[in-house]
């Protein structure tokens, strides 16, 4: 029981804490609105943001941003204006706020027009409008389009286009539903028109007014008070200026009470400054110079002083025809504009000098970070390159035991090889002299031991002679291979009629060709010569022109040649009718010893051969497989 007590009394601490808090805020905010433009402003201002980043209250945040920015507005502070517009511009783009961030960038570019400071407000609008095209943001595009018409309407004095950029806005404005924007475009849209004297232009607007006006009170949007204000006051200027005094009255008396009952919200100097126009366009000079007097001396209980008054105030006595005083006012404001002028100067050419100062000091920092930097850069650069070269001889050396190891490993597995295919080979030559030698010497005993008919010793003689042929073929072949494992680079070379060679390969082959074959030959439309060992190429052709006859029965054998000349070889291509070569065994016919059929004569060291020829003419010998009417080998022989 005690301790439920003890939590309610707490809970009800906090929220009369938390209560407390709020209508201290609300106190705060009000405050500030009313210190706007004031000297004491700040110290309200710092206590109602930080009383507002203790509750985490987004809105009284935006609202302390939007009031300092007013502040330093009505001042016309740029410079503390842009720090604060840019640090509020990314709290609102952190919160996704970006039609209170494209406001306040608004609100900065038209103070610098304001104060004639033409490159930072064209570079600003600039990048308003840019940075709204990429966010495809209407309200930020409508924003850009009403600063670029200020800026015509200040800058080049081109009220067309200015007016054309402020429709434009204005449309945008209302269509998107962005009522008091499209208030303030309304606004500056008939001042444009008071200032060049339209007036009924700007009644035309004027009468729209109201309307708009009961839109937002619809949508529950408050009319800020200056703005009404702006309102009263030009419809009492275009007032005055269509239907004269009497009709205005009215508006006029309703301009004084909303001034009177919203003093603060106000500065004097611009409600001074509309009865100075109202006088002005009533042609009421003394009226005008009465209130200009007022103004001159608000100015000078604020410690200002505007030399334009006293030009304004010199103007006005030489239209009443006061020539004296006007002369002794143009004297005074002549006195005032040089002082304020040398003022100005002094003022400019000390903060010149103090940041001509700062950036000598910054400059020097600068030139001393540089040095240092390039100290540690050279010294970086020169262990850099040492260990650049130690890690290139410790690679090098690296690469070079590498190397050597890869080539022993090499030379170990070729002598391997080597010794597992002497093996092999003379294990195959011995199986293969064998058979023949034991043909031989069966035939021979038979033969010699007599009792043979005639028929008999004719057969067993062409059983020795196939025999005495085969191991001869057989001979001749193994002194080939131990040719080409023996041969070098050094072999003489020369040039060789491709055409000839081809010749006596046909010629040769002709007389052992089958009967019921066709030999056919298809040689290139132009002479082509190589320079190779003539030797080799009637090898080659003669091999694969002999498995042809080997192997087929009728048909056609077909040699033909052509020159590849990018690729500087010439193409060989022996094909024929014959059964071609099964599939199974195609990757291993240019293995020695391999036979595709074990009942066909011949030793299997032919393609085995030919494969060794051309591998040492470095060109290339392969089995076309697409080939299905028999079989067709493919030779490239390098020029």
């Amino acid at each position: 029981m005690v301790i439920s007590l003890f939590i309610l009394c707490f809970a009800s601490t906090l929220a009369f804490s938390s209560t407390n808090k709020e209508k201290q805020l609300e106190a705060l905010s009000d405050s500030v609105s009313n210190k706007i433009g004031q000297k004491d402003f700040i110290p309200f201002y710092q206590e109602y943001m930080r009383l507002a980043r203790q509750q985490n209250d987004t809105a009284k945040i935006d609202d302390a941003y939007s009031q300092i920015a007013s502040h330093y507005y009505r001042l016309r502070n740029t410079d503390s204006l842009k720090v604060v517009a840019y640090e509020y511009m990314d709290w609102c783009l952190k919160r996704g706020n970006i039609n209170n961030r494209y406001t306040q960038w608004r609100q900065y570019i038209q103070l610098l027009t304001e104060k004639g400071l033409q490159d930072e407000a064209m570079r600003e609008t600039g990048l308003l409008q840019k940075d709204a095209d990429a966010a495809k943001s209407a309200f930020g595009m409508a924003c850009s389009e009403m600063c670029i018409g200020y800026n015509h309407r200040v800058f080049s004095n081109n009220v067309k286009l200015c007016l054309e950029y402020y429709s434009s806005a204005l449309k945008k404005f209302s269509d998107a539903g962005f009522y008091e924007d499209a208030y303030v475009v309304s606004l500056n849209i008939i001042q444009t028109y008071l200032a060049r004297g339209e007036y009924a232009n700007a009644m035309e607007y004027l009468n729209r007014m109201p309307g708009l006006i009961e839109k937002m009170k619809r949508k529950d949007i408050p009319v800020r008070p200056e703005l009404t204000m702006r309102y009263y006051q030009f419809q009492v200027i275009a007032t005055l200026a269509l239907k004269g005094k009497k009709e205005a009255q009215p508006f006029i008396a309703e301009a004084d009470k909303f001034y009177h009952e919203n003093m603060n919200a106000f500065p004097r100097e611009g409600w001074l400054g509309y009865k100075i126009l109202c006088a002005r366009t009533l042609n009421d000079n003394q009226m005008a110079l009465n209130y200009l007097d007022s103004l001159m001396d608000y100015h000078h209980s604020v410690g200002s002083c505007y030399p334009a008054n006293h030009l304004l105030k010199a103007q006005f006595m030489e239209q009443m025809g006061r020539f004296e005083d006007a002369c002794e006012v143009y004297k005074s404001y002549a006195h005032i504009n040089d002082s304020i002028r040398s003022a100005e100067l002094d003022e400019q050419l000390s903060k010149y000098t103090v940041q001509f100062e700062v950036d000598k000091l910054e400059h020097d920092k600068l030139e001393l970070r540089a040095e240092v930097n390039r100290n540690l850069f050279i010294t970086s650069v020169i262990v850099g390159c040492l260990v650049l070269i130690l890690l290139i001889v410790i690679t090098f050396y690296y690469m070079r035991s590498l190397s050597l190891n890869r080539k022993l490993d090499a030379a170990n597995k070729a002598v391997i090889k080597a010794s597992h295919m002497k093996s092999s080979f003379i294990q195959h030559i011995t199986h293969e002299i064998r058979t023949p030698l034991n043909s031989i010497i069966g035939f021979s005993s038979l033969m010699a031991a007599g009792g043979l008919t005639q028929e008999e010793m004719e057969e067993y003689a062409r059983q020795m002679e196939s025999s005495n042929a085969y191991l001869l073929d057989l001979v001749n072949n193994v002194i080939d291979i131990a040719d080409m494992d023996s041969q070098t680079d050094d072999i003489p070379k020369k040039p060789v009629s491709v055409d000839a060679c081809c010749q006596e390969c046909l010629g040769l082959i002709r007389q052992n060709l089958k009967e019921g074959i066709k030999l056919q030959y298809m040689p290139s439309s132009t002479p082509v010569e190589v320079c190779t060992v003539e030797i080799w190429m009637k090898r080659v052709l003669l091999g694969l022109l002999n498995n042809a006859n080997k192997f087929t029965e009728t048909g056609f054998i077909r040699l033909s040649y052509e020159e590849d000349k990018p690729n500087r070889l010439v193409r060989f291509i022996i094909e024929d009718s014959g059964p071609g070569i099964e599939e199974h065994f195609r990757d291993a016919i240019f293995e020695r010893f391999a036979k595709a059929d074990t009942f066909t004569q011949g030793t299997g060291l032919g393609l085995s051969i030919i494969r060794q020829i051309m591998e040492l003419v470095d060109g290339n010998v392969y089995l076309d497989t697409s080939y299905a009417g028999g079989a067709r080998f493919v030779v490239e022989w390098p020029q």
